[in-house]
């Protein structure tokens, strides 16, 4: 599966032999799954893994992945001048951000940061200044999205658009809905957040970043928070790319003990344990046997038979590049556990 081995690709330093070992089945591979992964975003990745033996891709996309990669290149230089004013503009009003998602993880973990996809830009403030940002950037001509309805226990308002680059930003007050907290306790609550951030710098502005060990944890709860909500799609696959970067950059200093003992909340724990065992399973990275096995003990929803079930599922549709057309949804953590469904049920009560 080309995904899989660009997955390992990833994983590796990129000056070994591993780089011309994806560009191996190229030349074979269905072109259903380097559509996949185009459609997901992961095109430049794919180009920089292969451009060394361009010739060896198919002929119909050679052309292809160049342009998706100096496309990238383009829309990305558009990313950061809309951050750096967005981060400008935050500091004028007395507030420091912290960066979210893909536009923290591509300038911290990618050997280049146009590699990492990315739909808006997301960043995280306070909840008492947030609709001073919105105004400041509203003053500065950026458009809100028509029809947006912030609901109550929102975690980010209007999504507002920069009128030159077009790059949406997202203002964050929470990492996700309130309604989340059934399920994660005090784990993405703003105090944990705020304890759990370090000083960064972006593009010699100051900022604040989540500890690799929560942002982890926001990687993998967030993928499988997508993959309940809506199925299997092309674009899930960056969060995986995310956990490698980030794994393979923390290798020597991530703490496997301290982040055990604070998680917490069945389902981020359920979360993690499915993310990692999935990367240990195909050799993308290997945290201790010992860090899998408190996992598995500190969760009830997914059992051996569950895990097998969804690694089973991840392999065959969004590795293999194939959208779910089955009647029944795809098997994630809590989905096909009686307890977990009934404490949901319960919950909405």
């Amino acid at each position: 599966m080309l995904a899989l081995d660009l997955l390992k690709y990833a994983a590796q330093d990129e000056a070994s032999s591993q780089a011309c070992r994806v560009v191996a089945p190229l030349d074979e591979v269905d072109e259903r799954e380097i559509q996949w992964i185009v459609e997901g975003g992961l095109g430049p990745l794919l180009y920089r893994a292969t451009r060394d033996n361009v010739d060896r891709a198919p002929v119909t996309w050679r052309d292809a992945l160049l342009s998706a990669d100096l496309s990238a290149q383009v829309r990305h230089a558009g990313v950061i001048d809309t951050a750096n004013e967005v981060i400008d503009l935050c500091r004028d009003i007395g507030t420091r951000v912290t960066l979210l998602k893909g536009i923290s993880i591509s300038d911290q973990y990618y050997p280049a940061a146009h590699l990492r996809p990315m739909g808006d830009i997301d960043i995280l403030v306070p909840g008492d200044v947030r609709e001073s940002v919105e105004s400041a950037l509203l003053l500065h001509d950026y458009r809100p999205r028509p029809d947006y309805e912030v609901v109550e226990g929102a975690h980010h308002g209007i999504p507002l658009c920069h009128p030159r680059t077009h790059v949406w930003v997202e203002i964050h007050t929470a990492l996700f809905p309130e309604t989340e907290d059934r399920y994660c306790g005090q784990l993405f609550k703003p105090a944990h957040v705020a304890a759990h951030s370090v000083d960064s710098t972006f593009h010699g502005r100051s900022v604040n970043r989540l500890s690799d060990e929560l942002q982890l944890v926001y990687i993998a709860y967030s993928w499988m928070r997508d993959l309940t909500n809506h199925k299997i799609h092309p674009s899930f696959l960056a969060s995986l790319f995310d956990a490698v970067y980030l794994l393979k950059a923390s290798r020597a200093t991530l703490d496997w003990n301290g982040l055990v003992d604070w998680l917490c909340g069945d389902m981020p724990v359920a979360s993690l344990y499915v993310t990692l065992g999935y990367l240990a399973r195909h050799g993308a990275t290997q945290p201790a046997p010992s860090t899998l096995s408190r996992l598995a003990s500190r969760q009830s929803i997914v059992g051996p038979l569950q895990l097998r079930l969804i690694h089973t599922m991840l392999d065959r549709y969004l590795i293999g590049g194939r959208p779910w057309q089955l009647v029944l949804p795809p098997p994630v953590p809590g989905r096909y556990s009686l307890r977990h469904q009934l404490r949901k049920r319960l919950g909405r009560r």
